[in-house]
């Protein structure tokens, strides 16, 4: 699992964490204190993050996309700062590291988010922020929008400082961007930003190796992510993601309908941290989904979590660690299928043939498992490897009865039937 250090340095090396003021704050405020209790293990994930332990809570942004955010802001000591939503604390004890706590105003609707927000501000010796309903009447240098449900835009642009800068998420055809809007001189200009403004190097690489932030990408997982994390549904990507996360835990101590009657945050929040870790995963994020896997695990240990980390290490060609996170499945649910099939096939891509046979055998006899027809096609490789066709196609026939539909079974079965070999 992957501490503030390891997280300052992947945003260092990505560009997202640019500025030296805003990564002495990082180092300085402890995440966990703006963390309710049950979520502690949630600390330094970068993904959202829930606010509260309810269900419907909003959530704190990724690190990332709060770092890009008050990067653009180019705060230095001493401005004056207005935060717009408060998203549980964290970010204000940033910008207060910054600019010194009796320089920020938290702008807060939501009674419960405000009265939680100062208690861990006090907590975290940063009693002196102040936290209101809504903006007060004051103009401030520096805007960072954090949750438009309060004032509007144009309201908020109305406490903005000459010179002032505010740095808010897009809407509409710019939803995907952040906005920055200056103020200099008398005059307002409004920029939109699909990526960071000027390319820095991070560290010691050189300019060839040296690539903008790319916001619209950025949002486009942020957006799955917060969803997953706060429970909506607004369209089929989201429906595709709750649905594998419903299909895997189906029959398992996570199943969608037990979690829905159990109180205990650390069920549904270890759920919704494995779908976060999938969307991850399927978007390419590996670091980002194998460290959302573990945290899922640490919520509330599961197999389902640990097979699918193994899965993502299998991805990274880390074959011993995947291998390592089956055997954790199969001694947390022996009834889970998925880890025995994934065991076997990662003896397989290992060269270890007759290794891999009996936890494929195993997978085919398991009581909870969706797609016995993977097992049965791995054991036709393990056959076919081994110069044993009429085996080979016994088990592609088993696979086929399952699932009429598979593809590869069926490639596999026409290669064999027409004597092209396994290699043809």
């Amino acid at each position: 699992m992957r501490s503030r250090e390891d997280v300052v340095a992947d945003l260092k090396i990505q560009g997202f964490l640019q500025d030296p003021d805003l990564e002495r704050a990082f180092r300085a405020v402890d995440l966990e204190f703006f963390l309710p209790e049950a979520f502690r293990p949630l600390a330094y994930a970068d993904m959202p993050i829930p606010t509260l332990e309810s269900r419907q809570a909003p959530t704190m942004p990724s690190l990332r996309c709060l770092v890009s955010a008050i990067g653009l802001l180019g705060l230095r000591p001493g401005q004056t700062t207005l935060l717009a939503g408060a998203r549980g604390g964290y970010p204000a004890a940033l910008l207060a590291a910054i600019v010194s706590p009796g320089k920020l105003v938290v702008a807060e609707t939501d009674e419960k988010l405000r009265s939680v927000t100062q208690e861990r501000l006090a907590a975290a010796g940063l009693g002196e922020v102040r936290v209101v309903p809504e903006p007060p009447s004051e103009n401030f240098e520096r805007i960072l929008v954090m949750d438009q449900r309060g004032a509007t835009l144009t309201e908020l642009l109305a406490h903005l400082a000459d010179p002032g800068t505010l740095v808010s998420r897009g809407r509409g055809v710019h939803d995907l961007a952040f906005v920055t809007v200056l103020r200099r001189e008398g005059e307002t200009a409004q920029v939109t930003l699909g990526e960071t403004p000027h390319r820095i190097a991070a560290g010691p690489r050189t300019a060839d190796h040296v690539k903008a932030v790319d916001f619209g990408h950025l949002f486009a997982i942020e957006d799955l992510l917060v969803h997953a994390w706060e429970g909506r549904i607004t369209g089929h990507y989201d429906e595709h993601f709750r649905d594998v996360a419903d299909e895997t835990f189906l029959g398992g101590p996570l199943d969608a309908e037990t979690v829905a009657s159990d109180p205990d945050p650390s069920k549904w929040s270890a759920r919704r941290s494995f779908q976060a870790a999938y969307i991850l995963q399927s978007a390419g994020e590996l670091e980002r989904a194998a460290d959302a896997y573990e945290r899922s695990a640490r919520l509330f240990p599961s197999a389902e979590a640990h097979t699918f980390l193994g899965w993502t290490y299998s991805y990274m060609g880390r074959y011993d660690e995947a291998i390592r996170e089956c055997e954790r499945a199969i001694g947390i649910d022996p009834a889970f299928g998925n880890p025995y099939n994934d065991l076997g096939a990662y003896l397989i891509e290992l060269g270890r043939l007759d290794d891999a046979i009996p936890w494929l055998e195993k997978a085919i006899l398991a009581s909870r498992y969706c797609c016995h027809f993977y097992a049965h096609t791995n054991l036709a490789r393990v056959y076919l490897h081994k110069r044993m066709p009429e085996k080979a196609r016994k088990s592609l026939q088993a696979a086929l009865r399952v699932n009429p539909d598979y593809g590869p079974a069926q490639e596999l079965l026409r290669r064999l039937e027409g004597g092209r070999g396994y290699f043809g």
